[in-house]
């Protein structure tokens, strides 16, 4: 997907971490890091439903949850308030290995 285009965040999978890290490290503008900033944001809405009613999947536990959840904020603030894009991809990538 283009990264001028927003990609709908349907679940918190590891694919789809890892797909948006991927698009973190390759983004460039101002404009596209508002749009990793709104898929961070989806991101984040997930994994808090989760982390307060339990994961729909029953795969993941609550810890991981919790740190997920916050890494998705620390990289959301990375890519948005500084600039930083591939350090947020890092964030991402650190808490699925």
């Amino acid at each position: 997907m283009n990264l001028n285009d927003v990609l709908p965040i349907e679940n918190f999978s590891d694919l789809t971490i890892q797909i948006l890290a991927d698009r973190l490290q390759r983004s460039t503008t101002a404009e596209q890091h508002i749009y990793r900033e709104s898929e961070l944001d989806e991101l984040w809405r997930l994994l808090d439903v989760a982390v307060r009613r339990g994961d729909p999947e029953g795969i993941r536990e609550k810890a991981w949850l919790v740190a997920m959840r916050d890494s998705a904020h620390k990289a959301h603030d990375l890519v948005g308030m500084d600039g930083r894009p591939k350090e947020a991809a890092e964030v991402l990538r650190a808490v699925l290995r």
